[in-house]
């Protein structure tokens, strides 16, 4: 079993922006609602949670440091009653633009709204030619 500074991707000493700029990264990355609601996104969607919420809290974490067995290490989590809203798709994206000013880069998920609405009129363009297309080529067929 990974541990939660392997499931975020960080080193044991690493501070609490590190922490906090790997989960969003990871969490826009594996979010279910990005993945068509699949399992696995899903489960790895809540590891991430599970790995966040533990070393962003101070004492869960110092708790989580001083354990010495793998046992000891795998705490019995259970997640916020909030935690459709508080880790919802467009509340992780929200928080992910806001820090986006502290260096973030998300390659392809890093894409804006304005883009996105862009690609959308070039697909729609694209299926009206198609459309036009077939029309001409059934009308003189």
């Amino acid at each position: 079993m990974p541990s939660y500074y392997e499931i975020l991707g960080v080193k044991p000493e690493a501070s609490l922006d590190e922490i906090k700029r790997s989960f969003r990264s990871l969490a826009m990355k594996h979010h279910p609602d990005k993945n068509k609601n699949s399992e696995e996104s899903r489960q790895k969607f809540m590891k991430i949670v599970e790995a966040y919420e533990v070393l962003s809290d101070d004492n869960s974490r110092r708790t989580y440091d001083g354990a010495t067995t793998k046992y000891e290490k795998s705490p019995s989590w259970t997640p916020p009653a909030d935690i459709g809203r508080v880790y919802s798709y467009e509340e992780i994206k929200k928080r992910y633009r806001q820090s986006r000013s502290s260096d973030i880069r998300g390659g392809m998920w890093d894409i804006s709204d304005g883009a996105s609405f862009g690609l959308w009129k070039a697909t729609m363009i694209l299926f009206a030619c198609l459309g036009a297309v077939v029309l001409y080529i059934l009308v003189t067929g």
